[in-house]
């Protein structure tokens, strides 16, 4: 069974509302998280791409489809 029999007295808690910094550098630290992974991203696309057209492989191990075979 439930315990709440009415809900008359019924009240809103909000954790962490009335923290607005909090609430910035929470949002900060997505942003940052989210651009960091784009950087490294276009970092690591740069690479695999100037690989690719020297006809060398991206990355040491066995090759995979759409890479070049190695010499």
């Amino acid at each position: 069974m439930s315990p709440i029999s009415s809900w008359d007295d019924v009240a809103t808690v909000f954790t962490g509302a009335n923290s607005t910094a909090l609430q910035v550098l929470f949002v900060a630290l997505a942003v940052a998280v989210f651009v960091g992974f784009l950087v490294k991203m276009v970092i690591h696309e740069r690479h695999a791409f100037r690989q690719i057209a020297e006809h060398r492989p991206v990355e040491k191990g066995p090759v995979v489809e759409g890479e070049p075979v190695t010499y």
